[in-house]
C-alpha cells in the first residue's frame, strides 16, 4: 500500500516537471506573433502654408523631399512605428532689387505612429495609421544671385521652431518594399506672427525594409 501510495506520488511528481519544463521550453505565443521590420526610406512631398490674414487666407506650396529611418513593431494585426527623418522644403522667387533668390528650410521629424493591417499575406501586406509627429525646424539657407548664401535661425524668418502634427496615412509592403502616402496638418502656428499660419504636408515615400 506504502508503495503504491508513493509511486503515485513519483508519477504526479514527473508529470508536473514534465509540464513545467514543456512550458518553459516552449515559445511565447505573444513573443512569436510579434515582429520587427527596419525601414529605410526616401521620397518627395509637398508643403503648405495658409496664412489667415485680415484681407483673406493666403496659400503657399512649396516642394520638398525626405530621408529617414525607424523600426515598425507588428503583433497580429497591429503595428507601431517610431521613424526618424530628415526633411528639406525650399522654394525660388525673384526679388526685383536682389534678383533670383532660392529660400531652403532644413529640418527633421520624429513620428510616433500606430495603426492596424487590415489584409496581410506573406508578400502583401495593407496598413492604415494615425498617430503624432514632432517638427523641429532647424536652419534656414538663402541663396541669391552672385551673393553668398545666408544661414538663419528659424526665428529671423518669424518661423517657429517647433511644430506638433497629427499624420494620417496608408501604406503597403510588396514583399521588401513599402510604398508609403501620408498628410499631416499642424495643431500650432507655423509661424511666430500675429496671424494664424497652418502648415500642410503631403509624402510619398519608398521603403527597403529588412
Amino acid at each position: 500500500m506504502v508503495l503504491i501510495v508513493v509511486m503515485r506520488k513519483l508519477a504526479l511528481t514527473s508529470l508536473f516537471a514534465l509540464v513545467l519544463v514543456s512550458c518553459l521550453a516552449a515559445p511565447s505565443t505573444a513573443a512569436a506573433q510579434l515582429k520587427l521590420d527596419i525601414k529605410v526610406f526616401i521620397g518627395v512631398g509637398e508643403t503648405t502654408y495658409v496664412a489667415m490674414l485680415e484681407t483673406g487666407r493666403e496659400r503657399d506650396f512649396f516642394g520638398s523631399y525626405q530621408v529617414g529611418f525607424g523600426p515598425r513593431l507588428r503583433w497580429g494585426k497591429a503595428f507601431f512605428e517610431a521613424l526618424f527623418s530628415f526633411n528639406r522644403w525650399l522654394y525660388e522667387g525673384v526679388n526685383p532689387s536682389l534678383g533670383g533668390t532660392e529660400t531652403q528650410v532644413n529640418s527633421f521629424e520624429f513620428p510616433l505612429l500606430a495603426g492596424y493591417i487590415p489584409y496581410k499575406n506573406p508578400y502583401f501586406k495593407w496598413f492604415v495609421y494615425g498617430g503624432f509627429v514632432n517638427h523641429f525646424n532647424t536652419k534656414i539657407i538663402v541663396r541669391r544671385e552672385g551673393q553668398s548664401s545666408l544661414r538663419l535661425k528659424p526665428k529671423a524668418d518669424n518661423l517657429a521652431i517647433y511644430q506638433a502634427l497629427a499624420r494620417f496615412g496608408t501604406s503597403v509592403d510588396l514583399a521588401m518594399f513599402n510604398f508609403d502616402l501620408n498628410y499631416s496638418i499642424s495643431m500650432n502656428s507655423a509661424t511666430s506672427t500675429s496671424y494664424r499660419t497652418s502648415y500642410h504636408q503631403l509624402q510619398l515615400n519608398l521603403a527597403y525594409i529588412f
